[in-house]
């Protein structure tokens, strides 16, 4: 079977060849596996992120309606206050025109002009 050194030989560099085959076939396959587990860590980690990104944008679209809303309240709320601050201004005018001239209705009109404008300031800075 061995007739001289020269045949033991080739059969270690064989065997050596085998062995070194099978720790690249072996380290080749662990680091597949790595890199495929690295794969699916960030495939995770997008799915997460998107849930988050679709979160952030879901509460931002409810609070941009409720700031709507709040804006639609207080002009609502700003122009019946107004009326009512000029309806209950104008009948005591009215009811009290006999003891009041011309100037003092001038001067009860530019109050109430005032007030809505001052309103109407502090409704935007409750918009900001």
């Amino acid at each position: 079977m061995f007739t001289d050194s020269k045949d033991v030989l080739y059969l270690v560099i064989s065997f050596c060849v085998v062995w070194v085959t099978f720790f690249l076939c072996w380290m080749f396959y662990y680091l597949m596996r790595l890199l495929r587990n690295a794969n699916q860590i960030v495939e995770e980690f997008r799915v997460r992120l998107q849930a988050l990104t679709e979160a952030i944008n879901y509460i931002r679209g409810k609070v941009e309606h409720m700031s709507g809303l709040l804006t639609l309240v207080t002009d609502g709320a700003s122009g019946l206050l107004q009326k009512v601050i000029a309806k209950k201004t104008n009948e005591w005018v009215n009811t009290g025109s006999d003891k009041i001239n011309k100037t003092a209705k001038d001067a009860v009109a530019k109050a109430v002009a005032e007030t809505a404008k001052k309103m109407k300031k502090v409704t935007k800075s409750i918009k900001k």
